[in-house]
């Protein structure tokens, strides 16, 4: 299911903005750059639209930041986790999970947020971005890494990381916890289901795709090379 919380479009077009005029870049150029048209990054930028997986690493790639960059800050994700809390008592498992993905703690008391020398992070202040289509990340590290990225995902029944492959610097190391994602790689297309791992190197083309009808759940490292 796509996300319909304009909050969390407009936290990225924000971060988006911000970081494009800080280099003086118009959307024209940004556009060029990331092979996107200006058209949908002005979408982006003003919260109506989601980027897909690969547009925000397009995106990440022609504005020389990492797609942690995007996530939102941990206070300002407590404070919307807080106005969002729903009551659990009529969810099912799934849907308590589900909520915990999508920025909803799994009950409406206290939000523990790691302080500034704790290396812990809880499943309740998690930093979560919702991409196009269905797409949840969930930071799994207290901070920001430099050179890697270590999250939760979930694709969402049709989800995908975007209509055409994409490819970027780094190596990507995935493990399915529920469901079933297909990894298009190259001229292959692996299917993985829970339990299964896969490593490949991210300048290889690729397409993550869930084409069940239940959602998939996995752990994925992305390592940046430069």
């Amino acid at each position: 299911m796509a996300d319909t919380n304009p909050d969390h479009a407009r936290a990225i077009g924000e971060k988006l903005r911000e970081v494009r005029q800080a280099q003086k870049m118009s959307l024209r150029d940004l556009a060029g750059k990331a092979a996107i048209s200006a058209s949908m990054l002005s979408q982006i930028e003003t919260g109506k639209v989601f980027p897909s997986v690969r547009s925000l690493y397009d995106i990440a790639t022609a504005l020389g930041v990492t797609v942690d960059y995007f996530f939102p800050d941990q206070k300002n994700q407590a404070h919307d986790e807080e106005a969002t809390a729903l009551p659990t008592e009529d969810l099912t498992a799934s849907e308590m999970r589900s909520a915990s993905l999508n920025g909803v703690p799994p009950t409406v008391t206290e939000i523990t947020i790691p302080n500034s020398s704790s290396p812990i992070i809880h499943a309740s202040g998690r930093p979560t971005i919702k991409l196009n289509g269905g797409v949840n990340w969930s930071r799994l590290t207290a901070f920001a890494e430099k050179d890697a990225e270590f999250l939760e995902i979930t694709y969402e029944p049709g989800a995908s990381s975007g209509a055409n492959m994409s490819h970027h610097g780094g190596r990507e190391f995935g493990f399915i916890l529920e469901g079933e994602l297909i990894v298009e790689l190259g001229f292959e297309s692996y299917t993985l289901k829970a339990g299964d791992s896969i490593i490949f190197e991210s300048a290889t083309p690729h397409r993550l795709v869930n084409k069940c009808t239940f959602p998939m759940r996995a752990v994925w490292v992305v390592l940046n090379q430069h």
